[in-house]
């Protein structure tokens, strides 16, 4: 997997991942709006309000379900990428693609964390890359 088709798919999965949780955040929301009570406690039909708050806890409980999967499918690609930065002798690369690769740290943050430029942190970032191309995932 090429860097570029690595990040695409972390970002895609991450993504996904926001969208579900902000899908249950509403399915939520609007469950809370709802109302459990029956009005007729002999009556054992149940509500049509009920159903709705019973399909939302439905959908939540897969919402809930399919995220885990995603995570657990982001977290291999993850460790994937950790297990090739790791195999990198130099220690500076390794810190700066694991900020990046793993941290998911802007160009800026890495920068200022190694405390170099922008520009310097491009050209470390081009000698790790071979470094990693070079030695570990190729």
């Amino acid at each position: 997997m090429t860097i570029k088709e690595y990040w695409r798919k972390v970002e895609q999965l991450r993504k996904r991942i926001n969208r579900k949780i902000h899908e249950i955040y509403i399915l939520r929301q609007r469950a809370e709006g709802m109302s459990c009570g029956e009005t007729d406690s002999d009556s054992r039909t149940a509500s049509p309000e009920h159903d709705r708050i019973g399909n939302a806890v439905c959908e939540i409980v897969t919402l809930e379900q399919e995220i885990k999967e995603t995570q657990e499918e982001f977290d291999a690609i993850i460790a994937e990428m950790q297990s090739c930065i790791q195999q990198i002798e130099d220690a500076d690369a390794r810190d700066l693609l694991t900020k990046r690769y793993v941290e998911f740290k802007p160009w800026k943050t890495v920068a200022a964390e190694m405390f170099v430029s922008i520009r310097t942190v491009y050209n470390l970032h081009e000698k790790a890359m071979e470094k990693l191309l070079e030695k570990v995932c190729s």
